[in-house]
């Protein structure tokens, strides 16, 4: 899936990279995404991404039955 957002230009500043990561990092904090799904997303190790989270406000540890079941399975 592709998504395309148009912003007003006084958020010039923000690149490509930060707005998927950004995204990304919501989704998987909600639980839409697995770590695993994440991950490949963004084309990251789990430590990158791991301490990539952080930088958008979020944590690592997402405890929905959802995700820590796909985790285990990996």
């Amino acid at each position: 899936m592709k998504v395309t957002i148009d912003l007003p230009d006084r958020f010039g500043d923000i690149d490509e990279t930060y707005a998927r990561e950004a995204l990304v990092a919501t989704l998987y904090s909600n639980g839409k995404l697995s770590g695993r799904e994440a991950r490949e997303v963004l084309g990251m190790s789990r430590r990158e991404f791991e301490d990539m989270l952080p930088r958008y406000g979020f944590s690592i540890l997402v405890d929905n039955e959802a995700n820590v079941q796909t985790e285990l399975d990996t």
